[in-house]
């Protein structure tokens, strides 16, 4: 992928995840969406119920470490290492949703859209691809470096 295309990507995941007025619901609906392909490991289980449940965001930081710890302890195939990346991302937008500091970097979750256009082509599922689309809202398109409707979060 070029330069070009790669930035065109990472504009594409910032102005996605900028535009959700419920962040953390969405990045664990991303999640869902994913791992109806690839599947669900207990780490897993446990991003996507904090996702869903505002109470539980203050462990974020103890989901992204036992997700994390999880995905370095393994010897996954890319597609379940970005599986995990994303569930990391869910435990860093829910930590920060809820306030106890030290916040993770402002910007992960502009991560979000880019991982699972990557997962997308890694796993090359055109099922796992129509449900990311349709969570997302919008899938980038390289060669023209435009992206189809612009997603919103109905939460």
């Amino acid at each position: 992928m070029s330069s070009g295309a790669a930035n065109d990507i990472r504009q594409w995941g910032r102005s996605l995840f900028e535009r959700q007025q419920h962040p953390v619901a969405w990045a664990g609906r991303v999640l869902e969406a994913a791992s109806l392909s690839l599947g669900r490991t207990p780490e897993i289980e446990a991003a996507l119920e904090m996702a869903a449940d505002r109470t539980q965001w203050s462990r974020g930081r103890d989901l992204f470490e036992r997700v994390r710890l999880r995905s370095l302890d393994s010897a996954e195939r890319p597609a379940e290492r970005l599986l995990f990346g994303l569930a990391e991302l869910v435990g860093k937008l829910a930590h920060n949703a809820a306030g106890p500091h030290p916040h993770f970097d402002h910007h992960a979750g502009w991560q979000i859209g880019p991982i699972a256009y990557r997962l997308a082509a890694e796993a090359q599922d055109p099922a796992l691809r129509n449900r990311l689309v349709s969570v997302l809202g919008s899938w980038p398109t390289i060669e023209s470096g435009t992206t189809s409707e612009p997603a919103r979060d109905v939460e």
